[in-house]
C-alpha cells in the first residue's frame, strides 16, 4: 500500500503515520522515485499501534512489547491498573462538583480549602489532575545545553580572533592576561548579541542546532530586555562572572539542577523546549566545531601573509616587512625605510652585532623589486648566534610569499620558514614559486655548538671570520 490507501484504510492522518516511523515502529520499504510501499507487516503494526495507543498504553511501553522485553498481558494489566485509578479520581473530582454546585458556591467567596481538606481523595499525591501539567517542561539535557552554549562563546571568539588578527593586527601572547582578556571580550559580546538573536530569530546558532528553543510563558519569543535578563543570568549563576574556579563550581551547580530537572535561576518564567534528540544534531555540533577551528586557523594563517602581493616596489615591500615585523613582535621599535636599511626607533642595547642585518634590494628598470640580500661579515667575534633566522624568515615571507602564487594554506605546506631555519649556518638552495633561495655561509676558527659558533680555543681573534649571504631572486 502507498501511505494514502493507509490512511484511507486504517482512519490514521499522515502526520500518525510518519511518526510512528520516526519512532522506530515500523520501516517500510522504497519503491520508485523513493516512495514509501508498506507491507501487509507494516499494515497489521500500524493496526496494532492504533488500537493499544486508544487503550492509552505509552509508546514506551508498546515499544517494549514489540521488542518482546514486556509481554502484552503484563502491559494490559498495567494500564487496567492506571485506568482504575484515573476513574477513581473522575469519581472524586465528580463529587466534589456536586458539592461545590449543591454549596451554591461563587467564585469570589469559595473556600478552596474545605474542599481540598475535608473530602477524601482516592489517590495519593495530585493524582489524575495533576498540577505538573501546568507547568512549563523543563528540558534537561545538561550536555547539550552547555555544548550550545559553548559553541555560541567560540563563534564569538573566532570572530573576535580574525577582527584582531586581520584589522588590528595584534597577535595576543599566552599568559593569564590575554586569556581573560579574550573570554570577558567573548561574554561581552554574548551579552549584546544573544538578547537580540532571541528577541529576533528565537534562538542562538547554538541552540538551533540542537533544536533547543527558548520562549515566554505564552509560547512567543522573548522580549529584549527579557532576554538581557536571561543571558545576564546565564553570565551570573550559570558562567560565575567567568571567574576562574568559581566558573567550574557553578558549572557543576547548574549541571546538577539541569539533571534533576530543576528550574534554574535565569528560567524562572520562561519556557525551554527541545525539538528533538536525534543524534544527527550532535554531529552537527561536531562538524560547525571543525569548521569553526578551521576558520580561526586559517585566519591566524592568513595573518602572517603580506599585504601587498604581486610585484612589489621597494616602499611595498618596506611596508610587508614593517606590518609583518610589527604582528609577529608586537613591537615598533625598529622600522625598515624605503631603501632597505632598519633605523632603530628607541635606544636598544644588542648583546651581539648590531641589531638584524639590512635588507639590500636590486630593482629592476620598472622600479619592481626583483632580488633581496641579507648579509654578515664579522672579524674576531668569539661567538655568533644564530639569530638572524628571523630576519631571513621576515625577508622570505614579505618577498617570496607576496611574489608566488601563495595563499596562507599553500605557504604553509611549502615548508619555506622551516627550512630557513634548520638551515642554520649551512649552504643551501631552496625553491619557493618562482623565487630561489640561496645561503652561502664560510667561516674560519669557529665549531657549532646549539645553533651558535664558538670561536675554537686554538685560534687568534685575527683569525676569526664569519661570512654569511642569505639571497632571494627572482628569474630575470
Amino acid at each position: 500500500m502507498t501511505i494514502k490507501e493507509l490512511e484511507t484504510t486504517l482512519g490514521m492522518t499522515r502526520a500518525n503515520i510518519r511518526f510512528y516511523e520516526q519512532e522506530g515502529f515500523l520501516t517500510p520499504a522504497r519503491g520508485g522515485n523513493n516512495y514509501r510501499i508498506y507491507s501487509e507487516e507494516d499494515v497489521e503494526t500500524l493496526r496494532k499501534l492504533k488500537l493499544l495507543r486508544q487503550l492509552g498504553l505509552p509508546l514506551d511501553t508498546i515499544k517494549k512489547v514489540q521488542r518482546g522485553e514486556l509481554e502484552l498481558d503484563t502491559a494490559l494489566a498495567m494500564q487496567q491498573h492506571t485506568l482504575e485509578e484515573q476513574r477513581a479520581e473522575l469519581d472524586w473530582a465528580d463529587r466534589v462538583c456536586a458539592s461545590m454546585r449543591s454549596d451554591r458556591v461563587e467564585y469570589a467567596t469559595l473556600d478552596a480549602r474545605k474542599y481540598l481538606n475535608a473530602l477524601d481523595r482516592p489517590a495519593e499525591g495530585e493524582g489524575y489532575f495533576s498540577l505538573n501539567k501546568d507547568s512549563t517542561p523543563m528540558v534537561a539535557y545538561p550536555w547539550r545545553r552547555f555544548f550550545a552554549r559553548w559553541l555560541d562563546v567560540f563563534l564569538y571568539g573566532v570572530l573576535w580572533s580574525a577582527f584582531g588578527l586581520l584589522v588590528l593586527r595584534f597577535h595576543p601572547p599566552g599568559g593569564l592576561f590575554f586569556t581573560l582578556l579574550g573570554s570577558y571580550l567573548n561574554y561581552g559580546t554574548m551579552l549584546m548579541v544573544e538578547p537580540l538573536l532571541l528577541s529576533t530569530w528565537g534562538y542562538t546558532p547554538g541552540k538551533w542546532l540542537f533544536g533547543l528553543q527558548v520562549r515566554d510563558t505564552r509560547g512567543g519569543k522573548l522580549t529584549w530586555s527579557d532576554a538581557l535578563a536571561r543571558t545576564w543570568g546565564v553570565f551570573a549563576k550559570g558562567e560565575g562572572f567567568g571567574i576562574p574556579i568559581y566558573n567550574l563550581y557553578r558549572y557543576y551547580k547548574s549541571y546538577r539542577a539541569c539533571s534533576d530537572c530543576e528550574t534554574l535561576p535565569w528560567e524562572e518564567e520562561r519556557g525551554y523546549a527541545i525539538r528533538d534528540t536525534r543524534v544527527l544534531r550532535c554531529w552537527g555540533f561536531v562538524g560547525a566545531a571543525a569548521v569553526l577551528f578551521g576558520l580561526m586557523m586559517l585566519t591566524a594563517g592568513q595573518a602572517q601573509m603580506p599585504r601587498h602581493r604581486g610585484m612589489l616596489t621597494a616602499e611595498q615591500y618596506a611596508a610587508n616587512v614593517n606590518d609583518l615585523y610589527r604582528y609577529l613582535t608586537q613591537s615598533s621599535d625598529r622600522v625598515m625605510d624605503e631603501n632597505g636599511r632598519w633605523e632603530d626607533k628607541v635606544n636598544v642595547l644588542y648583546v651581539f652585532g648590531d641589531g638584524g642585518p639590512d635588507h639590500q634590494l636590486t630593482l629592476n628598470e620598472d622600479g619592481k623589486v626583483t632580488a633581496v640580500t641579507l648579509s654578515r661579515d664579522l672579524m674576531g667575534e668569539q661567538m655568533i648566534p644564530s639569530d638572524d633566522t628571523f630576519d631571513k624568515q621576515l625577508a622570505a615571507l614579505s618577498f617570496a610569499a607576496a611574489v608566488g602564487n601563495y595563499n596562507c594554506i599553500s605557504w604553509l605546506n611549502s615548508g619555506v620558514l622551516t627550512a630557513i631555519a634548520e638551515g642554520g649556518f649551512t649552504d643551501y638552495t631552496l625553491q619557493a614559486g618562482d623565487v630561489t633561495i640561496t645561503q652561502r655561509v664560510h667561516q674560519e676558527g669557529y665549531h657549532e655548538v646549539n645553533d651558535w659558533l664558538m670561536a675554537d680555543s686554538s685560534a687568534a681573534t685575527g683569525q676569526l671570520r664569519y661570512q654569511m649571504e642569505f639571497t632571494l631572486t627572482l628569474p630575470a
